[in-house]
């Protein structure tokens, strides 16, 4: 929920106070007022402005009078004339017919709305705060966690230089091995020749003499 919706949910839910003057009774217009309709007249002037205060817009349909005029309990010509007739109420033109408002309660409402103003302000400079630590918080665990992560690749890289180097190391060394064997294997084998050819030889040397005797017997 963004910020200014909840201002005004909040404002929708909370009936604005006003500061209502305590020589409020003194004036010339109300004297008047209670002159003409006694206390009763002034009774019904501080409900339709407290009945303004608590409505959206701070306005009030004069269709509507008879609504008010039941809760009341007072003729509909009654409210009528103290509507407008003691420069308590202006009647204007509204999208939805005739309304009757009071500029002298919107004077009153100012001090609250400055400070519902007030109070927006600083929570919207608070959750901005709040948002930028949040995002600085986040960025630094980020940053922590990259080191980290680096610091656990490190090891792992060189573990795996020191095998590849060590798997080249052992492949060479059997390489060798490899071709002392063979070469072992051929020595042996021009040895083994070697030998067959001397016996060869002997026995063919022994059978020449053996004929030679033969003959000169």
């Amino acid at each position: 929920m963004m910020l200014d919706d909840f201002w005004r949910i909040m404002m929708s839910k909370t009936v604005p106070n006003f500061l209502f003057p305590t020589n409020f009774r003194n004036g010339k217009n109300i004297k008047r007022l209670i002159k003409d309709f006694n206390v009763q007249g002034y009774g019904i002037a501080v409900y339709l402005l407290e009945t303004l205060a608590e409505t959206e817009g701070h306005q009030y349909p004069i269709s509507d009078i008879d609504i008010i005029a039941d809760e009341m309990k007072v003729s509909i010509p009654v409210i009528n004339t103290v509507i407008s007739a003691y420069g308590l109420f202006e009647i204007v033109e509204g999208k939805d017919g005739k309304q009757f408002i009071s500029l002298q309660l919107n004077k009153w409402l100012e001090p609250y709305y400055t400070k519902v103003e007030k109070l927006s302000r600083a929570g919207k400079i608070s959750a901005l705060k709040k948002k930028q630590e949040q995002e600085k918080q986040l960025k630094e665990l980020s940053e922590l966690n990259s080191s980290q992560h680096m610091s656990n690749i490190c090891p792992t890289i060189n573990q795996s230089i020191n095998q590849s180097i060590n798997q080249s190391i052992n492949q060479s060394i059997n390489q060798d091995s490899d071709s002392e064997e063979e070469a072992e294997k051929w020595r042996k084998w021009n040895e083994n020749q070697i030998h067959k050819q001397i016996q060869t030889d002997k026995l063919e040397e022994l059978a020449i003499a053996g004929k030679d005797n033969q003959v000169f017997d």
